[in-house]
Order: structure tokens, then sequence, then C-alpha cells
């Protein structure tokens, strides 16, 4: 099925005869149960209306499933429409005339005979033409093109009727729709006369303003990264929530963003230099290096000083001494020892002075504007302890102290300017300031804001948006600095605890040893019961060799020894 091509464009005496609003405003009716941009042709067939709504994912080919039906009070925002046709398969070829008018409501005065006035609606800037079109049987549509209108919104009333009707403007019948219009710059087409001026047009427009862009945003960048120590260190997790939402916005404020950068395309490269040149100092900012604080604490330990503790290990002396009372295991000790261990990035700055780091583009931006979170220690920085890992030094803290580490990060207090101060004078008078200067200042600002945007984008809602986010981040943002105060141990407690590990290391050696002397007594014992065991077994075997050679293969009775002389006496016979 191939669409159908419109034969003429009329615009000849009908467009003569001005039309009034009453004959303008009247829509169409829709049959029973049927869509909005459903209307009747004839008994059995039926017009439809579809339109192909702007967006940055919209498939624009004439078959696509972007088009859709026309809703009641839809803003048309492409200069072209579909007509579709349905009626029964078959049918020869019919032509119909499509009527357009496109208008605004405007008012005027009416002078009544009496001297009354009284204002009335009327249709302006009325604009009238016609489309033939031919469409066949079954299914078969017409694409209408409408006059452009990107300026103004326009009501438009749209009709059909047959070539030897009357017309459905003036006299206004079934198959009528209405609805508004106003042509979006996205679909404004682009022409250049030769390859030369397209290549000079990507130069000016895309080019130098990505490396402008990029170049800046580097330079401010690397100045902001030496200020702040470290670079922002944005988490990847807000770069794809960035992404998301900027899929978002693009898709929900396509109209908007569209008709801004088809004015003023640089944009889209200025953007792009920005961004890259933002990837960069978050690329090459990361110069920090990790530090811990370690604190370890004895918890339900043995306190000699107090009499409960006291009481308790005498009665624990004395199951231990019952030989009917379990013996206990490692979880019976007297104490348990935990340790708390808390990792925090440091950078270096100019004087060597260690600054905690935290990760967000506020903070970045606190330290740029230079407030930092400078390392207090109460204690000898000699607790220190270089380490060899994914930590580059370790800090004993105060094992007594319950809150050894405080640590408040850099921040932004939000701060309006006063337009009224109060002074207090010696004499008990009050004296009122006014200081207009600053919101005077703001107020031009944003206001330029708004004109030189206007001027280059064709938005001033750009500008405004840009002109206050600079003042809020210049002006009403104050830099604030935070606090990192480390409770570290005393100075020998490094000592204290590399004895403490010497003697677990000495008492896992004595353990070794005592274990080897343990076996070898063992292997020892066995040795010697093997031996005696043999002997023993020689000693069986030689009885009984004598016995069976001297005793056991006699016929006689075994001799009588003889009391007195120890000699044999003969048996009797």
């Amino acid at each position: 099925m191939a669409p159908a091509v419109a034969q003429s464009d009329n615009n000849g005496s009908a467009a003569d005869r001005k039309l009034t609003l009453e004959e303008l405003a009247p829509g169409g009716s829709k049959p029973a149960n049927a869509p909005a941009s459903v209307r009747a042709n004839g008994d059995y067939g039926e017009f439809v209306v579809k339109v192909l709504p702007t967006g940055l994912l919209v498939d624009e080919s004439e078959r696509s499933p972007s088009w859709r039906h026309l809703e009641a009070g839809q803003t048309v925002k492409r200069d072209y429409l579909q007509l579709w046709s349905k009626r029964g398969y078959g049918a020869e070829e019919e032509d119909y005339v499509v009527e357009v008018a496109h208008y605004q409501v405007g008012q005027e005065q009416i002078q009544a005979e009496n001297g009354e006035t009284r204002t009335r609606k009327i249709a302006t800037n009325v604009t009238r033409y016609e489309r033939t079109v031919t469409m066949g049987g079954g299914y078969d549509y017409a694409r209408i093109d409408l006059r452009s209108h990107y300026e103004e919104q326009y009501r438009t009333v749209m009709c059909v009727r047959g070539e030897s009707d009357k017309s459905c403007l003036e006299n206004p019948g079934d198959s009528r729709w209405t609805f508004n219009h106003q042509s979006s710059k996205a679909t404004l087409p682009v022409e250049t006369n030769s390859a030369g001026a397209r290549l000079g047009w990507g130069l000016v427009s895309l080019l130098i303003p990505f490396f402008a862009g990029s170049v800046v945003t580097l330079y401010g960048g690397r100045k902001a990264v030496e200020r702040a120590k470290a670079g922002p260190q944005i988490s990847a997790i807000w770069w794809v929530l960035t992404a998301v939402g900027g899929i978002l916005f693009t898709v929900l404020a396509w109209d908007w963003l569209a008709g801004t950068l088809i004015r003023a395309p640089w944009l889209v490269s200025a953007a792009g230099g920005i961004l890259l040149g933002v990837i960069a100092v978050e690329w090459f900012g990361r110069n920090t290096f990790g530090a811990g604080f370690l604190q370890f604490q004895l918890a339900e330990g043995f306190d000699p000083t107090d009499p409960a503790d006291v009481e308790e290990a005498v009665q624990e002396a004395q199951e231990a001494t019952d030989p009917d009372a379990d013996s206990g295991g490692p979880e019976d000790a007297p104490g348990v020892l935990k340790a708390q261990l808390h990792i925090a990035r440091f950078a270096r700055g100019d004087t060597g002075a260690r600054s905690a780091i935290r990760k967000g583009i506020r903070k970045f931006w606190a330290r740029a504007r230079g407030a930092s979170a400078d390392l207090e220690v109460d204690g000898n920085m000699q607790t220190r302890i270089d380490v060899d890992g994914p930590i580059d030094e370790l800090y004993l803290m105060d094992p007594e102290d319950e809150e050894p580490l405080e640590y408040v990060p850099e921040h932004h207090a939000i701060e309006f300017p006063d337009l009224i101060t109060y002074e207090e004078t010696e004499d008990g008078d009050v004296i009122r300031h006014y200081h207009p200067v600053p919101w005077i200042a703001g107020g031009l600002t944003l206001g330029a804001g708004w004109v030189v945007s206007q001027l280059l984008t064709g938005s001033g809602l750009l500008g405004l948006a840009v002109a206050g986010l600079g003042l809020f981040a210049f002006k009403i943002a104050r830099p604030r600095d935070g606090e990192l105060s480390a409770n570290l141990a005393p100075l020998h407690y490094h000592h204290a605890v590399g004895s403490m590990l010497t003697h677990a290391r000495g008492l896992a050696d004595a353990k070794s040893w005592d274990e080897w002397f343990r076996n070898y007594a063992e292997s020892e014992a066995e040795s010697h019961a093997d031996r005696k065991e043999l002997l023993d077994d020689r000693s069986e075997s030689q009885m009984d060799e004598i016995y069976n050679r001297y005793v056991a293969q006699s016929d006689g009775d075994a001799p009588v020894r003889n009391g007195d002389s120890g000699q044999e006496e003969p048996a009797d016979d």
C-alpha cells in the first residue's frame, strides 16, 4: 500500500473570505467507543489522524510504530501528519479535499447603539489552505503538510470533504479535527551550500568550542587541585547516576534542549570539553595516601582496685582448686583484648601538614576555596608506625579514651548577605545600616545572564540557571574549616606494644620447645618399653628351651635334690 499523494495546494478565492471564530472553533464528532481521532466516512468507512511525536528515540519513518492517534487538545510539533482512510476492500479510488486553517484568538471592542462598549473574542491571523488527496480501497493514508510556526503557537482546524461538497470550514460537519500547532526547532531542516561551508561550520561550531572548553577546564582544575591538595574523587555511583539522569533529562526535555542546541550547537562541544577536563582532573588528582588509627582496649579485664573484681578473682581461684570443677577454656580468661581501627585518606600540603580528604565535589570545592581539616594530635607523633600495605601510616591511640578520634569534614555554610544591619552606639541608640549593593549586584548578574543567554542560545532560562549557580557557589556558600583531632598514645606506648609482641613470640618459641621435648620424651619412653619387652621375650624363650631339654623329654620322674648337700639322690625302684 503506497501513500496517497497530494494533488494540489489551493489558496485561491476560498481564502478571500475571512473565517469567523464561530466557524473555526467547532470540532468533529467521533463514533461511539472510538478513539478521539476517528471520524466517520459515510456509512461504513472512517478517517483517522495520526501524529508523530518529537523525541530522541522516535523513529521518523512513515510506517514506524512511533505514530500515535491525535488526542483532544494535543499540540502537534511537526509540520506534517497522516490522514488514514478505511473503506471496503476493492473500492475504487476517490479524491478528497483536506482544508486546513490556522488562527489565533484575539479580542475586539464593540460599541452598542446605546453607547456601551463590550469585548468579544475573534479569530486573528487566520491562514487557510487546501490539499487534495486520493484514497484507495481498504487501508490507505496520505501525508498532510502544515505551515510552519516556529515562533508562536496557533490553533488549527482540519476537515475533509468530497470534491463536489461545500467548504467544510465554512460549513462545520462531523469530519473535523481541532488541535494546536507549533513547529519544533528540532524539525528545522539544515542546508549547506558546499562541503567547504560544512567544514567551516564544523570548525567554528564544534572544534573550537571543544578545545576552548577543555583547556579552560584543565587549567582551572589544575589550580583547584593544587589548592585542594587532592582531586574531588567522585564515586563511581555518582558518575552512573549522572549519566542516567542526563539521559532521562534529554528524553523528557528534548524539545527545549533541541531548540536550544539547534540555535547554539557550540554548547554541545563546549559541554564535551568541560566534561573531558573534569574527567582528567578527577583521574590525575588522586594523590592521597591512607593512614590508620588503632586503639587497643581490654574488655572485661581485672582491676585490682575494684573490690568486686578482687572478690570474683578469689572465687575463681577457689573453683580452680576444686577437682570436680571444669578447668575452663580460653573464653574464661580474665580479660579480652579488642581493637578499633579507623582508616582515613590524607594529603600533604606545601608545609607538610596532613589534611584529611573526603570524597565529594562539595568538599573538594570547599578545600579549593581555602577550607581544610588538618590533623591535630594530642600526644607524640613518634607513636606513628610506618606500614607496608594498603595504608602508609599507623597511629596508636590512647587506650583509655572512649572517643580518641574526632572528625568534622570541611563544609559550606549558607549565608545570604545582610540587607539591613543594626549597630548600637555608646549612648544606647540603635543605628540602622542598609547594604543594598550585594543585592543589586546579584540582581544585575542574574539579569545579565538572562540577556546574554537569550542572545547567544535563545534560552534565557539557561543563562539564569548558570548565573544563579555561580552566585550560589561563590557568594552564598561560604567555606568552613573542618577538624580532625586524634588523642595519640603516650610516648613509650609503642615500646609496650613491641614488648607484647616480643613476649608473644617468645611464648610461641617456648611452646614449640616444650612440644618438641614432650614428643622426644614420648619417643624415648616407647623405645625403652620396646627393649624391655624384647628382653622379657628372650628370658622366657631360654627357660622354655632348658625345660624342654632336661625335663620334658625324660620318661622318669624328675630328680630329687638333697636338701643338705644339694646333691641328687637316686630314686627308689
